[in-house]
């Protein structure tokens, strides 16, 4: 896919991107998590939504299942670290500083067993 240039006028592109997506506040013992919906993306910024508000200023990973596997169906998983820079009761934006694609985990099928009488 190619990534078009930096729009004129200084702006980059943002790309709808609706995917659900799990955080981690940075530096939280025991680690504080949550869940929500991307919006849209550039190559320095994350918008989503969020099942709280989020503070100004917390450093966040983001976990969003891509959509697109790898050759072979390799599942995929897009890590985003970065800085929540703007934020009210039901959009967050990151600035994203760092990210990376690593290959998802498996999640485990569950299987119902059941008794059978004798």
């Amino acid at each position: 896919m190619r990534v078009p240039r930096q729009e004129p006028g200084g702006r980059i592109p943002r790309f709808k991107l609706v995917l659900e997506a799990r955080f981690s506040i940075c530096g939280t013992v025991p680690a504080e998590t949550g869940l929500g919906r991307t919006i849209d993306m550039s190559s320095s910024g994350l918008r989503f939504r969020a099942d709280r508000p989020l503070a100004v200023g917390l450093r966040l990973d983001v976990s969003i299942d891509w959509p697109v596997p790898l050759d072979g169906g390799v599942q995929l998983q897009l890590i985003v670290s970065g800085m929540v820079v703007r934020s009210n009761d039901t959009e967050t934006a990151v600035r994203i500083e760092r990210h990376e694609f690593r290959t998802r985990r498996m999640r485990p099928s569950v299987t119902v067993l059941q008794e059978v009488a004798s």
